[in-house]
């Protein structure tokens, strides 16, 4: 049988990783008493992972704490991304370099003729250099950003290329299990029961389940997935151990740990469905939310709907994650506003 840890010991294992202060927190947990009225199911909080601050706020800026420390103690002088052209992940990594005064290269996929709007525009602001790749040029975003890479290191660079490397997949997770030592203690200052936290399928829930294994509750997950085209197993799940090395913990998390949900993607990423949209508005004419069209828009939707089908029981506390993610809004303005063109 496993002993469970107290916070503080949960605390000291995070405490010897290297880390450094960017995100705003802790972050607030809030009621959503009008959703919760408008649905008539269990009462509904929601986890402000949106205001962590860092140029638009959002989850990444709890990863970055410890990486952006690790990658300046390796010794690397410029960090290369590839992302989506509408990534909040591009953004707040662009944010998080600049922090530490490192050079920021980003290769972004299908951004060749976009309107420099939303992320795009915030990471033009932000100073990145930008490589916007047209739609061939995408198929090979990885061999356009290791020549770029090769480049760098003929003139004496030292490059780091994040998806070369395994540290940003676990430390996404790291920055969560912080988080759950928070949650819980706002959980116990409000007097919540029966827990169950709703987000995005991926490395935020993977840390916090692993948070109240570790500290034995018996909070429940639900992860709804975005894309069709990163499964969860090689995106999350097979990272179960290099966490619970990079820890020194006894537990770690499994499949079995989250119900996913992988009804609510539609076409893929990037493709706001109807139902999202109705969500977006639901969220924000509620409990003024604002919800992002790829991420928290699509678990906003699963939450409405399970709720609606009885897929949580009334008697539970469900909390939202919310991961961010607001600048992609003004990507998706016409389909948002209904039409194009001004009001």
């Amino acid at each position: 049988m496993t002993q469970h840890l107290t916070p503080d010991e949960l605390q000291s294992h995070i405490d010897k990783l290297p880390r450094m202060n960017i995100a705003h927190l802790p972050t607030p947990l809030e009621e959503m008493p009008r959703l919760t009225e408008r649905l008539g199911g269990p009462d509904i909080w929601i986890k402000r992972e949106d205001m962590t601050g860092l140029a638009y706020g959002g989850n990444k800026a709890r990863h970055y704490e410890f990486e952006m420390p690790h990658v300046a103690e390796e010794g690397y002088d410029v960090m290369i991304n590839i992302m989506d052209y509408h990534s909040n992940n591009a953004r707040m990594t662009a944010a998080a370099a600049n922090k530490i005064g490192m050079r920021y290269i980003l290769v972004l996929r299908n951004a060749a003729n976009r309107n420099v709007q939303g992320n795009l525009l915030v990471d033009k602001i932000l100073g990145a250099e930008l490589h916007l790749l047209d739609e061939y040029q995408s198929g090979d975003a990885e061999g356009y950003a290791t020549k770029l890479k090769e480049e760098l290191e003929a003139e004496g660079h030292k490059p780091y290329l994040i998806q070369d490397h395994l540290f940003p997949r676990i430390v996404g997770m790291v920055g969560f299990v912080q988080a759950g030592i928070e949650i819980l203690e706002q959980i116990n200052e409000n007097n919540l029961k029966n827990v169950h936290i709703i987000g995005v399928a991926g490395r935020s829930l993977c840390g916090l389940i692993v948070a109240a294994k570790a500290m034995g509750l018996d909070w429940k997950f639900t992860g709804v997935t975005v894309n069709y085209d990163v499964p969860l197993d090689g995106y999350i799940f097979q990272h179960n151990e290099d966490l619970k090395k990079a820890l020194d913990l006894p537990v770690t998390f499994e499949k079995s740990d989250m119900r996913v949900l992988d009804q609510y993607v539609g076409e893929g990423y990037g493709v706001m469905t109807a139902q999202v949209n109705e969500a977006i508005h639901i969220a924000a004419q509620t409990d003024a939310i604002i919800c992002d069209p790829n991420y928290t828009g699509t678990a906003m939707a699963a939450l409405i709907d399970q709720i609606e089908e009885g897929g949580f029981s009334d008697d539970e506390t469900v909390i939202f994650l919310h991961t961010g993610g607001l600048p992609a809004v003004f990507t998706f303005a016409d389909q948002l506003a209904g039409f194009k063109g001004k009001i």
